[in-house]
């Protein structure tokens, strides 16, 4: 699935994902295994900032969906792709945001079924109100 996406997009340098623990579980793209460890780390750190926004929305769920940064010369997306699981993406200049944004979510979607998206919380507020 990450080779389809890195390969869909010519600007795509490469793609993982991540653990929350900052282990990479799978990467396309990547040559260098300290790069790809780098990555991973980052791609856990992005989400772990994005907790305390979701804070601020106590109504909604508050987990990660998207977090983009662009820098000189690029970009880094990163979005949960599963329980603990956060796919990142790494981009040079010139990318369609958007784009990449459509393909990410439904490879998150993807991946999420693949890895199991449904927190234990919500198993057990679900069966409360059944």
């Amino acid at each position: 699935m990450l080779r389809e996406l890195v390969e869909s997009i010519a600007e795509i340098r490469f793609a993982l994902v991540a653990s929350g623990d900052r282990k990479a579980l799978v990467s396309f793209g990547g040559d260098d295994s300290a790069d790809i460890d780098r990555f991973a780390a980052v791609v856990a750190g992005l989400q772990a900032l994005a907790r305390p926004v979701g804070e601020q929305f106590p109504t909604c769920a508050g987990r990660l969906r998207l977090a983009m940064i662009e820098v000189d010369g690029g970009h880094l997306f990163v979005s949960r792709a599963g329980v603990e699981a956060y796919l990142g993406v790494l981009a040079k200049e010139g990318l369609d945001q958007g784009l990449l944004g459509h393909q990410m979510r439904d490879l998150s979607r993807r991946m999420g079924e693949r890895l199991g998206t449904t927190p234990r919380s919500d198993l057990v507020n679900s069966s409360r109100t059944t």
